[in-house]
């Protein structure tokens, strides 16, 4: 367990060091110049205020030396200065990270429960129109982008009936039912898009422990459809399904990040596409390597269970 241990800590060291490249190098390719958005408009800008501006923020300097700067103070626990606004850029994540949680959390929970209803309901009703339903539903969810959806319960549930808000962020702790009446629509929209590629793959581990021995053993027995499912099809159903769980879990982070722009939620959606326009190299950067480690990490945690589960892994003598 332990080789099996180091090599998937090796790894995912490797994976992060990569996407770190990446996201730097990608960066300094894009047209614009931090140093204009900081200063603000375009005219009368004195060229020697520039120059002294690039100067200042090290992007004179050649792009390996800015990338050693940059990871070699993450390596002390510095993710470094925005441009824009001269604040600490853990201190900018740190202020947006709660709401992105907490939209993330419970965009998960919806998706967990739209995956586990909408997977069971066509084993346990036998008639075709659930299961085309279902499947019709997987084919959208998976196909469209996650803002189609906000927009259509925008539409739907602000603009037509009027229950609930049309987007923006309060505190959970200033205003407990403000939160949650915010939080309704873009959880759904988030739950909506994570749980159709869960209910493909729930479903398809569904058919295939349907046909196992102690299925069809348990129904000879007499026990009704709906006890059987549950009981005995459902539960070794779940472990097939479980790396499909942990990419949507690694991913709900990165998928949150569209739906905060629509909704207006003030995490780190929004603070990636404020940088963005800005040229804030420093808060994208440090966002975005954040994001992939959060990525990387569950995706760890999930291969580490797996193991524990499946002792052949550890070994490297089965393929998922």
């Amino acid at each position: 367990m332990a080789g099996y241990l180091l090599r998937r800590l090796a790894v995912s060291a490797l994976m992060l060091l990569g996407v770190s490249v990446l996201i730097f190098v990608v960066l300094r390719l894009l047209p614009g110049d931090p140093t204009v958005a900081r200063v603000g408009a375009a005219q009368n800008i004195d060229p020697a205020a520039l120059a002294a501006l690039r100067e200042e923020l090290g992007l004179n300097d050649p792009i390996p030396v800015q990338y050693w700067a940059w990871i070699s103070g993450i390596a002390d626990g510095e993710l470094g200065r925005s441009y824009f606004s001269q604040f600490d850029v853990t201190v900018l994540i740190g202020q947006r990270l709660v709401p992105t949680l907490e939209l993330s959390a419970a965009g998960l929970v919806v998706a967990v429960l739209l995956a586990v209803v909408l997977s069971v309901l066509p084993t346990v009703v036998r008639s075709r129109w659930p299961g085309r339903l279902v499947g019709a539903y997987t084919v959208v969810g998976m196909a469209a982008p996650p803002f189609v959806f906000g927009i259509v319960l925008l539409a739907i549930f602000s603009v037509k009936l009027g229950v609930l808000p049309e987007g923006g962020y309060v505190p959970l702790t200033e205003d407990v039912a403000g939160n949650l009446r915010l939080l309704v629509l873009p959880a759904l929209t988030l739950g909506i898009c994570l749980s159709a590629p869960l209910v493909r793959h729930l479903r398809a581990a569904l058919s295939d422990v349907e046909g196992a021995a102690h299925v069809r053993t348990a129904t000879g027995k007499g026990i009704g459809r709906r006890a059987v499912v549950l009981r005995h099809v459902l539960p070794n159903a779940m472990l097939p399904a479980l790396t499909s769980l942990g990419v949507t879990v690694g991913g709900v982070l990165s998928g949150a990040v569209v739906v905060e722009y629509v909704f207006a939620w003030q995490g780190l959606g929004s603070l990636i596409v404020d940088s963005v326009f800005k040229r804030d190299y420093a808060v994208i950067q440090g966002t975005v390597l954040l994001l992939a480690a959060a990525f990387v990490m569950v995706n760890l945690a999930v291969d580490l269970l797996y193991g524990v589960l499946d002792p052949r892994l550890r070994v490297g003598r089965v393929r998922r």
